[in-house]
């Protein structure tokens, strides 16, 4: 049984709103599962500072009375549909999505949670590279993420540092996971009928990610500063969720 199955069974939503989001983007909050620690549940911000982004579609309806886009509809379309077409696989570099539960602020999706070796939250490859740890370091990783969605055609959004997380799964080695930007950017996604469209588009969107960290790496990461005033973590987390030493 799932973690949503087991929530919508119990009838009662889950309690976050006491807790710290280990994460927070411009438009979510993302949480350790309270019950389940293996799960992340992420829910829409609704604060004013929140970053409002409108669907994009021809409409009538003036923009200030239109709907605002759901993160987490899309993201549970998006991965369920890669959970259809490729099966668990997948999970070597996506997180599994496990539906949708009720919580204290609203509804939340139920992804795994990527953790370290150690059982601590992994962190993004933008905090990584604003700890000042060497780009190169995680080449290998990221050409086998490149390899994985070459192979099976996964067309995605921009590959953004703060949308990876680099897994510890040992002292030398690290595996790259994509936690946001799901799904193609494509007005019209061809990709999906057409292989080598999507790979074509895959490549280009690799090379130029690799491009856009090595100025990160350059640039020294992230400044405080910038952490400070922004609304959102900026691919910072808040906390890593250390798990309690055995006794």
């Amino acid at each position: 049984m799932s973690a949503a199955e087991a929530n919508s069974q119990s009838g009662k939503p889950l309690t976050l709103k006491h807790l710290t989001p280990f994460g927070v983007g411009g438009r979510r909050l993302c949480y350790v599962h309270p019950e389940s620690p293996q799960y992340c549940v992420k829910v829409l911000r609704t604060d004013p500072e929140r970053t409002i982004r409108i669907r994009k579609s021809k409409s009538w309806i003036p923009n200030h009375l239109r709907r605002e886009y759901d993160n987490n509809q899309d993201e549970r379309h998006s991965l369920e549909h890669l959970q259809t077409r490729i099966g668990s696989s997948m999970r070597s570099h996506f997180p599994w999505c496990h539906g949708e539960v009720e919580t204290d602020i609203g509804k939340g999706l139920v992804l795994d949670l990527i953790r370290d070796e150690d059982g601590k939250i992994s962190c993004s490859l933008r905090e990584h590279i604003t700890r000042g740890l060497a780009l190169e370091h995680f080449r290998p990783a990221f050409s086998e993420f490149g390899d994985f969605l070459m192979t099976h055609a996964i067309d995605t959004r921009a590959i953004l540092d703060h949308n990876l997380a680099l897994c510890r799964i040992s002292s030398d080695r690290w595996k790259c996971y994509l936690i946001d930007g799901f799904g193609t950017s494509a007005l019209l996604p061809l990709g999906r009928w057409i292989p080598g469209l999507a790979r074509k588009r895959i490549r280009k969107k690799l090379d130029t990610a690799w491009m856009r960290f090595e100025q990160l790496e350059q640039s020294g990461g992230v400044s405080d500063a910038l952490i400070q005033q922004s609304t959102w973590g900026q691919g910072m987390l808040n906390h890593r969720d250390a798990p309690t030493p055995e006794t």
